[in-house]
């Protein structure tokens, strides 16, 4: 029973980032709710960078395709902390309103590390010893 239910998180975390990593660079998730002038100008200021939003897309992509195919996941979860800490943080200080979903997909990322942390801290205890 664990087992199914970490398959499902894993699946429905990767689908998440697989759609909002496209999302990145074609635009086809409406954003719905009501956008307050210091979330656009934050949100702007985020594009007019041109390297940090294409990143995290990718960054997201790959995790997403990682995490569906069951390949790879402790990389794909590894890889996937700063984002998740940038869109907590994002909807903490810009965002309020709109900080469960963010909160959602934090909080399966917590679950499927937690559910590898025996691997996780054996690889830090390896790489330690070097």
């Amino acid at each position: 029973m664990k087992k199914k239910v970490e398959t499902i998180v894993r699946v429905i975390l990767g689908l998440i980032l697989l759609i909002f990593g496209l999302d990145k660079f074609f635009e086809f998730v409406p954003h719905g709710h009501v956008m307050t002038e210091e979330l656009i100008t934050a949100y702007h200021g985020l594009l007019a960078n041109k390297f940090i939003m294409p990143s995290v897309g990718v960054v997201e992509f790959i995790s997403g395709i990682l995490l569906i195919s069951g390949r790879y996941v402790i990389v794909a979860l590894v890889a996937m902390i700063p984002v998740v800490f940038g869109i907590l943080g994002f909807h903490l200080s810009v965002d309020l309103p709109g900080i469960l979903p963010g909160l959602g997909v934090a909080l399966m990322h917590i679950y499927l590390i937690a559910t590898r942390r025996e691997v996780i801290v054996d690889f830090i205890k390896q790489t330690d010893s070097i």
